[in-house]
């Protein structure tokens, strides 16, 4: 059997098992060494293995993902998370669609935190649905609220998922969090809009509720000062040069631990809750990064990159059709993977394919994040759709398919923007100090 075939058959037996719901660091570890074991023999496959191992451990690019989980989980345990809602909704709440624009909010906040879009809508689905249905809001505006919310945070610095397409894709995290900037305020505007035109037009019912005091006003905006200030602390030392990546990693960790413990709201037993979370949610991560080396490893010895890539060699000089074709296939994959599996399968083949037709890496990073996580949302069969659906067993899929429609248009014109105009992207990396 050929390399090439064989990369291909590798490719879609992982694919397989991912879709068989195998772990998918066994998924693409199994492939990996398998696959090399055919081509260079088990012994070498093997020797590989255990290098491999050892560089993903030990790699100094990823000595911030165990702070920037810490960071995330000592926020949980001091209660950043579940005031974020709450604060945002005494806010904005008594504005027509106030609730939903809260949820959105909300969620991204919280999906910067958890880095799981599908964790995101789940909590937020049981936090926001049942307040904004009480409000009066459509079932339809608030099932699409909580959804599309949940694809938001996975932009938001710190965002675990742009730390492992970094370390594949041998690209700057720092750039790559920098080049979020203007996405990220991209889709906060173009997700008020899905919200304020369908409720415009009358497709979406969204009462106007009481307006908080100003004692209540006051409080909620105490309560937003500490995410914002440490969203404003990452960005701002990134931005100026004052910080690197790993030094912004481990400032934000023990910014949020000063101030769960000043604050009281960190308790002892919350510290070591959020250690353990960490080693766990760590340990599965780590274990995926080697899976996904020893995949790579395996593609690179098959020559399936380069071929994809002479394949690709009659439209390389047409970048639009290429990034077309791969939205495409990320958004068919959207239906049924999530996130994180779409970008370990696929990078090691894209980003090649990428180069050679002149796209920007980072540009590129932050494409085919935006563009899977609107797979996550896209009709009829998102996985967002069905993880609010097991929540909220009475919301059919047709109001989940019409809130979420708003939405998804609004992600296809901002991907369309970033495409046409794709200094939104990369100005900032370039020309930060």
């Amino acid at each position: 059997m050929s390399g090439i075939l064989l990369g291909g058959v590798g490719f879609f037996a992982a694919l397989a098992m991912i879709f068989l719901e195998i772990p998918v660091a066994v998924a693409l570890g199994l492939v990996g060494i398998v696959g090399s074991g055919f081509i260079i023999g088990m012994t070498g496959a093997l020797a590989i293995g255990a290098t491999t191992i050892w560089d993903s451990v030990t790699n100094y690019t990823l000595t911030m993902l165990p702070l920037f989980v810490m960071m995330g989980n000592l926020a949980v345990q001091s209660g950043l998370s579940s005031r974020l809602y709450r604060s945002m909704s005494t806010l904005i709440g008594h504005r027509q669609g106030g609730l939903a624009l809260a949820t959105i909010g909300a969620s991204a906040g919280f999906g910067m935190i958890s880095g799981s879009s599908l964790a995101t809508t789940a909590t937020m689905g049981r936090i926001a649905m049942p307040e904004m249905q009480e409000a009066g809001y459509s079932r339809s505006l608030s099932a699409g609220s909580v959804a599309a919310g949940g694809t938001l945070g996975i932009l938001i610095p710190p965002s675990t998922v742009l730390v492992i397409y970094a370390f594949i894709a041998e690209q700057s995290i720092r750039d790559l969090i920098l080049a979020t900037a203007g996405p990220i305020l991209l889709a906060l505007s173009l997700y008020c809009l899905a919200i304020w035109i369908p409720i415009w037009l009358g497709i979406s019912h969204a009462p106007q509720n009481r307006r908080a005091d100003k004692h209540e006003r006051f409080f909620a905006i105490k309560e937003l000062l500490p995410p914002v200030g440490i969203f404003g602390l990452i960005m701002g030392g990134l931005y100026t040069g004052l910080f690197t990546a790993n030094e912004t990693a481990a400032i934000g960790a023990g910014v949020v631990l000063v101030y769960g413990i000043l604050s009281g709201r960190l308790t002892l037993r919350g510290f070591v809750a959020a250690v353990k979370d960490t080693a766990l949610t760590c340990g599965a991560l780590y274990l995926v990064l080697i899976g996904a080396n020893l995949f790579n490893f395996f593609l690179a010895l098959s020559g399936l990159p380069f071929s994809l890539t002479s394949m690709f060699s009659g439209i390389l000089d047409q970048p639009l059709m290429v990034i077309g074709l791969m939205l495409v296939i990320y958004l068919g994959l959207g239906t049924v993977m999530d996130s994180l599996a779409m970008l370990l399968l696929t990078v090691p083949l894209f980003v090649p394919i990428a180069n050679a037709a002149g796209i920007d890496p980072v540009w590129f990073g932050i494409f085919a994040v935006m563009v899977v996580e609107m797979g996550l949302i896209t009709p009829p069969i998102g996985m967002n759709l069905f993880v609010l659906k097991s929540v909220h067993a009475d919301i059919t899929l047709a109001e989940l398919w019409k809130g979420v429609t708003p939405f998804v248009i609004a992600d296809l014109i901002r991907v369309a923007v970033i495409i046409a105009v794709p200094a939104i992207v990369i100005w900032l990396p370039q020309n930060a100090f």
